[in-house]
């Protein structure tokens, strides 16, 4: 474990340090960025970082999309040893503000364009706020035609403690340098808070220390070859730094072994499809909807198609019509590659996959090196192969446990045979030959585009608006895409038309945008349990149709 036993920083320093300076990392809108000019950038933040209070024992929101400064920032921060608090940029400002003040946070690093929605709630938080723009690593003639489109959104408020990311590197903000040395950042220290649905489908931030992420890079190298790489070969990340597979998989995975990471801000399929032409995105990981997008786009084929060496889908399940459709358009292309399945979670990271060497039809794959899945039944007791039961892992990526929350930590986790266990909330079962096959989610949570929704928190919001006498989330499919469909008891005699705004006023106020519910349907009587509570399951069984107490 020794060879983990280090920041993620240092990991990514010591694992390409065999590499030239001029290698490339990362690649954005046609400007890379070398090694040797990531960590001058890196180092200087961490620099100022330090000086605003950064260090062990603090904390650092990060709330960007995937642009050069999001994971510049990522590892500045680790450098310091401080915790990355991994945050949505779509987040509301309400929920900014409890993530930076109710978790201590000593500064903060978000996007310029979205700063004036978040303004008025952060005038009074007294941390440093470091405004980061998507031109800031634009190719010298884009920069003018991007500023003048987002003018309007990148009015921010002034203030003593807001500083532009671009000032901080290019050395216009004035700061005293601490002398004193880095300090010494153990495997076993928090890197990242992940804000998670926990494995009970109850909203959760993830502790991560640094060698989970190292172990992970390690065990996942399969998925790019099984062997370092260089800047001839990169991934298309789409998938953003607040969840596992894009940091785990798309960012430290790919960065540690020596490759490109191609940034893609916001997914856009005809986009996507162009950046395997005009970049070195040699792999692709991603979610069912956005292969789907970019097959149905028209512009995945041809020559680019056929230069692809892996393609892995996570975050959702991945229908048998997308794949077939990938393999179709691969093949035509000459490159008869598969769209391979994987699965993981917050609290252990990325764990098993479908890969060219062991693939096998319907199941998620084979575990990593140095995982374990096992079945369980309710008692903690090891079942049979293929027989279904409570899908568990062990491995050396899974987390430490659940920020300010020891009782659900406890409960996450179990002892078996020597090995500690994490509880997936997953149903699943294992074969003979040791693939896996996950069954359905135990936990109540609706994936949607790869982005955890919360029905509990929905209903929690809508619960509380004048005129609700009772609520439940249940997922539908829109355009075979799923989505949120609200059921709703009002009180008597309230005027529905009015009531429906109003709730999604509230949702769009306090919650991510893919909690808006596609479908508001009101009702007389909602289903009840026999101790009174909304029978989500018995509207979950019928799709939310003609079920009634």
């Amino acid at each position: 474990m020794q060879y983990f036993d280090k920041s993620m920083y240092r990991h990514f320093a010591d694992n390409t340090a065999h590499l030239p300076g001029t290698n490339k990392c990362i690649s954005y809108y046609g400007r890379t960025l070398s090694e040797r000019e990531f960590f001058r950038h890196c180092d200087t933040l961490a620099d100022y970082l330090r000086s605003v209070g950064a260090g062990k024992g603090k904390n650092v929101v990060l709330c960007l999309p995937n642009i050069p400064d999001a994971i510049i920032a990522f590892y500045a921060i680790n450098k310091t040893g401080a915790v990355v608090n991994a945050v949505h940029p779509l987040v509301t400002g309400q929920a900014l503000r409890a993530f930076i003040k109710d978790m201590g946070a000593c500064a903060a690093v978000l996007f310029e364009e979205f700063y004036p929605k978040y303004a008025e709630y952060l005038k009074d938080a007294d941390i440093t706020i470091i405004l980061a723009s998507a031109s800031d690593y634009l190719p010298t003639l884009l920069k003018p035609f991007y500023k003048l489109a987002t003018a309007e959104k990148r009015k921010a408020q002034r203030g003593k403690n807001i500083v532009k990311y671009d000032d901080i590197i290019k050395g216009r903000v004035p700061f005293e340098k601490t002398v004193e040395p880095y300090p010494d950042i153990k495997g076993s220290d928090i890197a990242v808070y992940m804000h998670s649905g926990g494995t009970t489908g109850d909203s959760k931030t993830v502790m991560l220390d640094n060698s989970a992420f190292n172990c992970l890079a390690d065990n996942a190298l399969a998925l790019i070859g099984g062997k370092p790489v260089d800047d001839k070969d990169g991934m298309l990340m789409v998938l953003p730094i607040f969840h596992t597979f894009g940091l785990g998989i798309c960012m430290h995975t790919t960065i540690c072994a020596g490759g490109q990471v191609v940034l893609m801000p916001k997914f856009e399929p005809k986009r996507a499809c162009k950046l395997l032409k005009s970049t070195s995105a040699t792999f692709i990981s991603g979610v069912p909807n956005m292969f789907a997008k970019m097959i149905d786009s028209g512009y995945f084929r041809g020559k680019y198609v056929k230069r692809l060496k892996h393609c892995y889908c996570g975050g959702d399940k991945l229908s048998n019509s997308v794949k077939e459709r990938f393999y179709e358009a691969t093949k035509a292309a000459g490159n008869p590659i598969r769209l391979n399945e994987g699965y993981g979670l917050t609290e252990a990271g990325i764990c098993c996959v479908n890969t060219p060497e062991n693939y096998r039809e319907g199941s998620i794959g084979k575990p990593f090196k140095n995982t374990r899945f096992g079945i369980f039944d309710d008692d903690d007791n090891p079942l049979p192969c293929d027989t279904v039961g409570n899908l568990c892992i062990s491995s050396n990526t899974m987390m430490t446990g659940y920020y300010g929350d020891e009782e659900a930590t406890k409960n996450a986790f179990f002892v078996c045979d020597g090995a500690k266990w994490v509880r997936t909330g997953d149903m699943g079962r294992i074969d003979k030959d040791g693939f896996v096959y996950f069954v359905d989610r135990k936990k109540r949570v609706i994936k949607i585009s790869g982005n955890n929704v919360f029905p509990q928190e929905i209903e929690n919001v809508v619960n509380k608006t004048e005129g609700v006498k009772r609520s439940c989330v249940v997922a539908m499919s829109s355009g075979c895409k799923p989505a949120v469909k609200l059921i709703v008891q009002p009180v008597e005699g309230v005027d529905v038309n009015a009531l429906e705004k109003k709730i999604v006023a509230e949702i769009k106020a306090k919650l991510l945008k893919y909690a808006i519910p596609k479908v508001v349907e009101f009702r007389d009587r909602l289903p009840l349990t026999q101790i009174g509570k909304v029978d989500y399951r018995k509207l979950e069984e019928k799709g939310g149709e003609n079920a009634q107490d």
